[in-house]
C-alpha cells in the first residue's frame, strides 16, 4: 500500500560531530527521492588521532546499529578523522566496516578524491580549517587518485570553535576562502572546500558561476559516490558540476 512512500535506498554514516544539523540538511536537499540518510554522531571534540580513537573505540556498535536499520552501504563522513590517523589506518578501518557489515563501505575523503578525479582535475587548491599537518595528509588521498594539491587557504578552527558558528556565517566563510583560492591561485583546475559542517554545495555552485572552474564539496561527492558503489547513480543537475557529472 505504501511502497511510493517507502525508502529504496538506505545509506548509513558515521559522522564526526556531536550535533547533525547542516549535514542532514543539505543532503535532503540533493539526494535523489527515495534516498534516505542513516546517521549516527561520534562526537569528535578535538583534531588529534588519540580523539579519534576514542570516538571509534565503539566502532563495531555503531555498525551493529546501522545494520539494524536495514542500510545497503556504511560510511565514514568527515574528512579529519581519516587525515588523522592516516592513510593505512583508513584503509584498514573502512576494510573492516565492510566486513563487519557485509555491505559495501566508503568515506567521505575517499569519495571527494574520486569525484575529484573522475572531474578530471589534475591541480587541486584545497580550503578548510585544518591544520598544516592534516592538510599533508589530506594531500596523501588525493595524490592516490592522480590529483595534486598545489595550495591551501585557511583558516585555522577547532570543533568547538566552527560548532558555534550560524549557517550563515559558514557558508560566508567558506565563500570567501573559495574565492580567496581562486584569486591565489590562478593556475589551478579546482578547488575543494572541505568541512561537512558547512552548508557548502550552494557556495561550490556560486563559484563555480564566477570562475568557471569546479568546486568540490563533501555532501555532492559522498551521495554521488555511495550510490555509484550500489548502481544507483544518474547526474543530478541544477547543483555543482560533481553533481552533473555520470
Amino acid at each position: 500500500m505504501f511502497e511510493n512512500a517507502v525508502p529504496t535506498i538506505k545509506l548509513g554514516g558515521l559522522l564526526p560531530l556531536p550535533i547533525i544539523d547542516n549535514a542532514a540538511y543539505e543532503f535532503y536537499r540533493l539526494a535523489p527521492p527515495g534516498v534516505m540518510s542513516v546517521m549516527i554522531p561520534v562526537g569528535l571534540s578535538e583534531f588529534s588521532a588519540k580523539d579519534v580513537e576514542r570516538v571509534f573505540a565503539p566502532l563495531d556498535t555503531f555498525l551493529d546499529q546501522l545494520m539494524d536499520r536495514g542500510v545497503n552501504l556504511v560510511a565514514q563522513h568527515g574528512v579529519p578523522l581519516p587525515i588523522l590517523i592516516g592513510v593505512e589506518a583508513h584503509d584498514k578501518m573502512i576494510a573492516h566496516m565492510g566486513k563487519r557489515t557485509g555491505v559495501p563501505a566508503s568515506s567521505t575523503v575517499l569519495a571527494v578524491a574520486r569525484g575529484s578525479r573522475d572531474l578530471g582535475i589534475k591541480n587541486l587548491v584545497v580550503v578548510n580549517k585544518w591544520t598544516d599537518a592534516m592538510n599533508a595528509s589530506l594531500g596523501e588521498f588525493f595524490a592516490r587518485e592522480g590529483v595534486k594539491v598545489v595550495g591551501k587557504t585557511v583558516e585555522e578552527l577547532t570543533p568547538a570553535q566552527f560548532v558555534k558558528l550560524s549557517t550563515q556565517e559558514n557558508m560566508k566563510l567558506a565563500y570567501d576562502l573559495g574565492k580567496r583560492a581562486f584569486e591565489e591561485h590562478p593556475d589551478c583546475d579546482a578547488i575543494y572546500i572541505g568541512g561537512g559542517s558547512w552548508l557548502s554545495e550552494p557556495v561550490a555552485k556560486e563559484l563555480e558561476i564566477q570562475f568557471g572552474k569546479p568546486v568540490v564539496c563533501n555532501q555532492s561527492a559522498m551521495i554521488r559516490d555511495q550510490l555509484k558503489i550500489l548502481n544507483a547513480w544518474s547526474p543530478r543537475h541544477g547543483h555543482s558540476r560533481l553533481l552533473g557529472l555520470a
